[in-house]
């Protein structure tokens, strides 16, 4: 068994970070390993709700398919994961720090195929997937810090935001 585990301080709100991570379809916007989605069932962040992902680890595509078995928002998201010879466990805590800042606190227990870590590949892949990880929550990170600031709508339901209101110049970015 591995284990990988990051302590990160995000300028976003628990719920907003919460969702981020308990919704399956945005984990191409933030998971560096993902390749595609597959099968999503169930409400994003329910116990007992699933998906599977598809992952390029050591070169090779893995199917793992995730059931949700602990959540609490905005505290405590919690998967477990299976994948033809291999496993996961990914616990995630999220705490409130400061006025509008979260804690989050990533455990990943896991263990590889038998294929991937007896092969040429697999001597790097602990390492690779340390920084796979890091790049990963800071990517969780800047999504979430970018999504907390408030956004309006715009008639044809585009989206603007004020990147910086209380400078001399205002800023509109559209997107």
């Amino acid at each position: 068994m591995s284990h990988l585990s990051i302590t990160v301080a995000i300028e976003a709100p628990p719920p907003l970070i919460f969702d981020l991570i308990a919704d399956p379809s945005r984990s191409p916007e933030w998971q560096t390993l993902v390749v595609e989605m597959g099968a999503v069932s169930g409400r994003p962040g329910g116990i007992g709700s699933s998906f599977v992902g598809y992952y390029r680890v050591a070169g090779r595509r893995l199917a793992g398919r995730f059931v949700v078995t602990a959540a609490e928002r905005p505290g405590l998201f919690q998967l477990n994961g299976a994948t033809t010879g291999g496993w996961a466990r990914w616990t995630t805590v999220i705490e409130p720090r400061g006025d509008d800042g979260s804690e989050l606190r990533v455990d990943l227990e896991y263990e590889l195929p038998g294929e991937i870590v007896g092969s040429l590949f697999g001597l790097l892949t602990g390492a690779r997937l340390e920084r796979e990880f890091r790049r990963t929550y800071d990517n969780l990170r800047k999504l979430a810090e970018s999504s907390s600031v408030p956004t309006a709508a715009l008639a044809g339901g585009r989206q603007f935001r004020v990147v910086d209101a209380d400078e001399d110049e205002a800023h509109v970015a559209l997107g």
